[in-house]
């Protein structure tokens, strides 16, 4: 009984009922219209939602293995790269409450030394470049076993989509900054 009355009792009004005079009901599509920059606002800010929890997984994960088997056993691209982990909340915060500054100070820590560091661990690891340890920098004792994966091609594998994920982030960036550049000059026009 309750499908039926549900069904056959809750329709909407319009779907049967009556129409304003001069209109078959089909000119819906001039009324219901989003403005374009509202609809890319949210298809950036779902898509930096992404990479940012994608960066962040990542520096988590980073971060408990170091704790795990120490700092001293890290690169500097590592500790570079970890050290702009906490930019992740900042870019959240910026998405979360549309604050432009607070995404272009993430944009900057990306370009400085997200995106730096992906590349240098990524030509260190194909041997282009040579790794430098941080332990000497620091006066920590020289560790047992540096934080590698045990196959390279993983650590390319995660290297690549790492910095994708930042070029991505940074291209969502800009979108999301015009979209709302539109929309305040809009407002101030009114």
């Amino acid at each position: 009984f309750q499908h039926y009355y549900i069904t056959n009792n809750l329709r909407m009004s319009s779907s049967s009922g009556p129409r304003a005079e001069g209109t078959d009901g089909s000119d819906w599509k001039h009324r219901e219209k989003v403005a374009v920059q509202y609809v890319t606002s949210v298809k950036y800010k779902n898509a930096m939602k992404r990479t940012l929890i994608y960066h962040g997984m990542l520096g988590t994960s980073m971060f408990a293995t170091a704790v795990i088997a120490g700092i001293n056993c890290l690169y500097i691209w590592q500790v570079l790269w970890l050290a702009t982990f906490p930019a992740c909340l900042i870019g959240f915060r910026g998405i979360m409450k549309n604050k432009s500054k607070y995404l272009n100070l993430y944009r900057i820590v990306l370009c400085l030394c997200s995106i730096p560091a992906c590349i240098w661990g990524l030509l260190a690891t194909a041997g282009i470049v040579s790794h430098r340890e941080f332990y000497p920098l620091v006066s920590l004792p020289k560790p047992t076993r540096f934080l590698m994966p045990d196959s390279s091609y993983v650590f390319y594998f995660l290297g690549a989509t790492t910095l994708c994920s930042h070029l991505f982030s940074l291209a969502a960036i800009r979108k999301l900054m015009y979209a709302w550049d539109i929309t305040s000059r809009k407002s101030k026009a009114q």
